[in-house]
């Protein structure tokens, strides 16, 4: 894997936010409304998982030996991650509920203090109770935060061979959780330890390039029987009824195997470089947070059900999304972006130099809210 801006990842990026997008505007109210496509619009989140374990397993890697190791960590990942997060907590709590209809949810149920600490996938058992989506989707955020408190605390104190043995057993320990945690009313699609597997799949796959340094040719050919095992592993599940408790273990696999790949094949690395994917990954953050509140108020203005209204609307809410992403990343998340050169992150060492950690905010992944997205 040659020393390079790995900007290909940005296309992965770019693609799990659309896959979420596309399925809310294909699946939601807002949108055009046909009701339940399978698995398909919420593996993007799968997706952002495995590439955030993927990305913050590195970045802290490469920081390890580095002075100030947490408090740049968590400096970077707190100027990466909460102002746009609390900015949308300030909307949707002080100024659009009981004054926007669209956006007006019961304050009596949904506490600001909750979403604020990051706890709502715990205090809340269960998707439905999360609110409207603009507020629901912050579930997934809620995972990342919690596994952001709790890694680099193992990866500061464990020799790599250790931390692949931990990420191991966490691979196994979600879809014994998907089990469990039902029973006693935890939805599994909210909750850390049911949602922990993609992301130490990916952070198993940042653990084996440090390690084994591998060619390119070694890369290709662990991504191809990753991909193998994984699909045919979901196959399987389909058949004897287990795709609620491996499914997802198998498609983070998919996707872990996926991202190998692209940094290791040049045809599929110039694919996912192309500018509009890149764009799109590049504002993914603001995007996924903002599309729900767009597609929300541009419902309330436009509530016909024609098919042409609804292609309308679901035209409209990508334009204005889009706008409101990249106006966003231009003048509120780069200034803010800017901060982190007085919190560096520890000297690049291995070949995954080129990793920088702005990829690393893999957006507070992405939604499903009730079991539409």
């Amino acid at each position: 894997m040659k020393d390079r801006h790995l900007s290909q990842l940005d296309g992965i990026r770019g693609i799990a936010i659309l896959i979420v997008l596309l399925g809310h505007l294909l699946t939601r109210n807002f949108g055009l409304g046909i009701g339940k496509l399978g698995p398909l619009p919420p593996i993007g989140v799968d997706l952002f998982f495995v590439l955030s374990g993927f990305l913050i397993t590195n970045v802290l890697l490469r920081a390890k030996s580095g002075n100030h190791f947490f408090r740049n960590f968590y400096a970077r990942r707190a100027l990466r991650i909460a102002p746009l997060y609390f900015a949308l907590l300030i909307f949707m709590f002080a100024i659009a509920n009981h004054r926007l209809a669209a956006l007006t949810f019961d304050d009596q149920k949904l506490h600001w203090q909750v979403f604020a600490l990051y706890l709502q996938n715990l205090y809340y058992r269960q998707a439905s109770e999360l609110g409207p989506l603009a507020l629901a989707v912050t579930w997934s955020l809620a995972v990342e935060e919690q596994f952001y408190m709790v890694w680099p605390l193992l990866v500061a104190r464990l020799t790599i061979r250790n931390l692949a043995f931990v990420a191991s057993g966490l691979v196994f320990v979600a879809p014994i959780a998907r089990v469990t945690l039902p029973v006693f009313g935890y939805d599994p699609y909210i909750n850390p330890l049911c949602r922990v597997d993609a992301m130490a799949i990916g952070s198993l796959l940042s653990l084996w390039l440090w390690q084994t340094k591998p060619s390119d040719a070694q890369i290709r050919s662990l991504a191809m029987r990753a991909f193998a095992a994984g699909a045919a592993g979901e196959i399987v599940c389909h058949f004897l009824g287990l795709s609620h408790v491996m499914s997802k273990s198998f498609v983070a696999l998919m996707f872990a195997a996926l991202l190998a790949l692209s940094l290791a094949w040049e045809p599929l690395a110039r694919i996912l470089s192309v500018p509009p994917l890149r764009l799109t990954g590049k504002v993914s953050y603001c995007l996924y947070l903002v599309h729900p509140i767009v597609g929300a108020l541009v419902y309330h203005e436009l509530s016909g059900s024609s098919l042409a209204m609804k292609t309308t609307r679901s035209l409209l809410i990508i334009v204005l999304s889009y706008s409101a992403a990249m106006t966003s990343w231009a003048f509120f998340e780069s200034p803010i972006l800017g901060l982190k050169r007085y919190f560096e992150s520890g000297r690049p060492s291995t070949k995954l130099d080129s990793l920088d950690e702005v990829s690393s905010a893999s957006l507070g992944p992405i939604s499903r809210t009730s079991r539409s997205a």
